[in-house]
């Protein structure tokens, strides 16, 4: 039926429709019009209830602070509304059932204190002072009551009670910190050899059968996933302002108006090394980020090469590459604590490690720049902004038109296209995980794959895009997921066979040359020398030292003490198909006397933290297990 009524809404009969449907939601509203409680519970705990209202307004509010913590870094589209929801959901189901034990216990804050509370926050405050017309228009842009509002301030304090008082309550013992000294500066002197899986197997060449078979066991590998091609129609300020016409004068006018957005403050050229870490990671996670971040601040100090270690070692996909070169950037692009370092260094200089959402960041500022602000100078950014501003005036208005038009000719963006004077572009390939450009938005992937677009073969709705750009798509080819043939893939199966047999027999030589060490038959060297195979001997490394591979580290810190002068021996595989061979021939212990008191009164409290932490933590997981947890059905 709905498909019929899009078919034939157009003119009277479209307004004719409208007005069938508005009059019973005019008179009994949508939520009496669809049978539905106007607030739907969507979780129940413990017989409390959460609603779907209360839900959509914490994904507001969180999302309100990522967009504040990233400031311009802030991508919506990096964040799945799906997954924001579950997140959300969890975390509210967690907060209720702490609230309910603390009701349990009785925790209670007093009217006064809430109100001295609210009174000391600083965005309620004039001159240092509470102010009564901006704390009543705070509360009011975030759609609450100033009752709300306090009995949420309320329920937090409390919270706070609760979490302090399990948190709060953890110490920690002279004897727990030296213990934790000896290990976590505990260094360890080895020997190491990588058993080369590419070289025992450069003789082997599949059979054809043996390339077919294994095509065959491993076919989700080479799997064509379920892709579209798409034509569509874009809407942009660029694209708008591209045909207008421009004069000298204007653009001088425009300049002497706007002169204050073309102050372009000094620029920096960065490069940086990012050691990851998430901003809720537990302070074990933090500490080990930051010594690692120390640890290569560290080499640096010693002269090693910035762009060698950020190859290497940052966890910075998009700079990694290019020796974590960032290019030049100015204020308000970068994250708070990150842009203040930058602009706080010289030419030159490198960083300590700066915490950030993203984790630990070595900054290098690698040039500097004051930008030229004749109109001369700035005549094409001035002409872009120009034509930028003459566009978002009409870009409304043709969007409009775009949304009708192509909704009133369901199969076919040719009369939009022909109206608007657009042209319709055309889209390569298209999974589920996006295109490039505009198409990479997960705005475009949900209405490209929806059923009224892919199914019905209709245009889609209107899609609002990052930077005001607007776009209408249809669907105009689709496959359906697909292994890819043999023959094109046969080499990588090749690749793919030969990468497994370096492995098995770089493992199976390893573990032979293993116990020919433990059994005393032969030494590292002996191999190395025998099988002609680079030795890396004499090697001194501490827990959290990037110098060897995470492989070999881990299995070197896993290996028991040597005893009696023999050393400890152990083998690992590696992620590249080789086979580790390593030898620990002495352990140092980190020395808990070097701690002065100031450090040791520093280690207690951060140990006492963890464990705090890791208490709370529990007793969380232990209620939550214990409630009785109802999730709507309906709810998304």
């Amino acid at each position: 039926m709905l498909l019929a009524i899009r078919e034939k809404a157009q003119g009277w009969f479209a307004w004719l429709i409208v007005g069938f449907i508005t009059i019973p939601f005019a008179l009994w509203g949508i939520q009496s019009y669809l049978g539905v409680s106007s607030d739907p519970v969507a979780v129940s705990v413990d017989g409390k209830e959460i609603t779907e209202r209360q839900i959509e307004q914490s994904v507001r509010q969180f999302r309100d602070r990522l967009r504040n913590q990233l400031g311009k870094a802030y991508r919506p589209e990096l964040f799945d509304d799906k997954v924001l929801r579950k997140q959300v959901v969890e975390q509210m189901i967690n907060d209720a059932v702490l609230a309910e034990t603390a009701d349990d216990w009785k925790l209670r804050v007093s009217d006064d204190f809430v109100r001295q509370y609210i009174q000391s926050i600083p965005g309620f405050q004039t001159n240092g002072r509470f102010n009564v017309q901006a704390y009543n228009t705070l509360i009011r842009n975030q759609g609450m009551t100033q009752r709300g509002f306090e009995e949420e301030v309320r329920s937090d304090l409390v919270m706070e009670q609760l979490r302090h008082g399990i948190s709060g309550s953890a110490f920690a013992t002279d004897r727990e910190i030296n213990d934790s000294i000896r290990l976590r500066d505990q260094e360890r002197e080895l020997s190491w050899l990588s058993v080369p899986g590419s070289k025992l197997a450069a003789d082997y060449q599949p059979t054809d059968e043996e390339i077919r078979a294994y095509y065959d066991e491993h076919l989700s590998r080479y799997m064509v996933p379920e892709r579209v091609k798409l034509e569509y129609l874009l809407l942009s300020p660029e694209i708008l302002g591209a045909d207008m016409e421009v004069t000298e004068d204007k653009l001088r006018d425009y300049y002497r108006q706007h002169a204050d957005e073309f102050q372009a403050p000094e620029e920096r050229k960065l490069r940086h090394i990012l050691v990851q870490v998430a901003e809720d990671a537990d302070q074990a996670t933090v500490d080990a980020a930051r010594a690692k971040a120390e640890d290569l601040e560290g080499r640096l100090a010693k002269g090693e090469k910035f762009e060698d270690l950020a190859r290497e070692f940052s966890d910075d996909p998009g700079s990694r590459e290019q020796g974590g070169d960032l290019g030049w950037i100015s204020p308000g692009v970068m994250a708070k604590a990150f842009e203040e370092e930058a602009y706080r260094l010289n030419k030159g200089q490198v960083s300590k490690p700066v915490r950030t959402p993203f984790g630990f960041h070595i900054i290098e500022v690698t040039d500097i720049r004051n930008a030229d602000q004749t109109f001369e100078a700035l005549r094409g950014e001035i002409e872009a902004a120009w034509r930028r501003a003459q566009a978002e005036q009409i870009l409304f208005d043709k969007a409009e038109q775009l949304a009708d038009l192509s909704y009133e000719s369901p199969d076919s963006l040719v009369p939009a296209a022909e109206a608007l004077g657009l042209k319709i572009q055309q889209s390569d390939w298209l999974d589920r995980r996006g295109g490039k450009g505009v198409l990479a938005s997960p705005k475009i992937v949900a209405a490209a794959f929806s059923d009224d677009v892919l199914s019905e073969g209709n245009n889609s709705e209107l899609i609002e895009l990052e930077g005001d750009n607007v776009l209408v798509l249809r669907v105009v080819e689709h496959e359906a997921e697909h292994p890819q043939p043999f023959e094109e893939v046969k080499d990588k199966v090749v690749a793919a066979l030969k990468h497994e047999k370096g492995r098995t027999l770089a493992r199976e030589k390893g573990e032979a040359l293993l116990a020919s060490l433990n059994a005393g038959e032969k030494t590292l060297e002996q191999v190395a020398a025998d099988e002609d195979w680079k030795l890396n001997s004499g090697i001194k490394v501490k827990r959290r030292s990037t110098l060897l591979p995470q492989t070999v580290r881990e299995k070197a810190f896993g290996l028991p003490r040597p005893k009696e002068g023999k050393p400890s021996f152990g083998g690992a595989e590696m992620g590249n198909g080789d086979y580790a061979l390593l030898a620990v021939t002495a352990v140092t212990d980190g020395d808990p006397s070097k701690l002065d008191d100031t450090a040791r009164k520093a280690e207690k409290a951060t140990m006492a933290s963890a464990k705090g932490q890791l208490q709370f933590n529990i007793l969380g997981r232990y209620l939550r297990d214990r409630a009785d947890v109802e999730i709507s059905t309906q709810s998304p």
